[in-house]
């Protein structure tokens, strides 16, 4: 099974987890969790990175309005299995889809 396939499940399971602070920041954007669970839903995995010594996968998408975002999700502590870093207009050239 692929590893968007599992996050979806785990989205799906309630074992995606994001903090009050990470929400806040992504809230500030301009993005909700309709906008985020439909970018995970309808999106596409387009790399794996690191970022405080863990693995995060890049999932670039789409919020509800049809717009371009990218969410990078990383691999949690037990309970959750996943939690979200962080939501972002791309606004670099490494993105496919660029604003």
């Amino acid at each position: 099974m692929s590893e968007l396939k599992i996050i979806k499940k785990a989205l799906m399971q309630g074992q995606l987890r994001i903090s009050a602070h990470t929400f806040s920041r992504i809230e500030k954007r301009g993005y909700t969790r309709s906008d985020m669970i439909n970018c995970i839903m309808q999106g596409e995995m387009t790399r794996t990175t690191m970022y405080n010594k863990r693995i995060g996968f890049e999932i670039e998408g789409f919020d509800v309005d049809g717009l371009p975002m990218v969410m990078i999700i990383g691999r949690a502590k037990k309970p959750a299995k996943y939690k979200i870093v962080t939501a972002m207009p791309p606004i670099h050239d490494r993105f496919k889809r660029v604003i």
